[in-house]
């Protein structure tokens, strides 16, 4: 089970995404997610502290956020990754264009 909250903290939009972000979430991501899409005034974190795992579906939307972001000159950042859901990304090459806090 998959729970995404955003939140807006120091002129940031934050994106708190908890549990697996798997091929079942990714249609109720999208929709969670739609605002953020309408936003292009401010840089937008991923905290990760909570997501378990992530899948290929997952990924894309991840891209998708930060084809947005820097489209927008704006940064797009992941937060407090855990070691399997920071391998996942490594290896997707996600680390080379998300900035990594925490």
């Amino acid at each position: 089970m998959m729970n995404i909250t955003m939140t807006e903290e120091q002129g940031r939009m934050v994106v708190a995404i908890s549990g697996d972000f798997d091929n079942t979430a990714s249609s109720k991501a999208e929709q969670k997610l739609a605002p953020l899409f309408e936003r292009d005034d401010c840089d937008i974190v991923i905290d990760c502290s909570e997501l378990e795992y992530i899948s290929s579906s997952g990924l894309r939307i991840m891209l998708n956020i930060y084809k947005h972001t820097r489209k927008n000159g704006h940064r797009a950042i992941l937060r407090d990754l855990q070691e399997d859901v920071e391998e996942v990304l490594r290896t997707g090459g996600f680390l080379q264009l998300y900035e990594v806090e925490g």
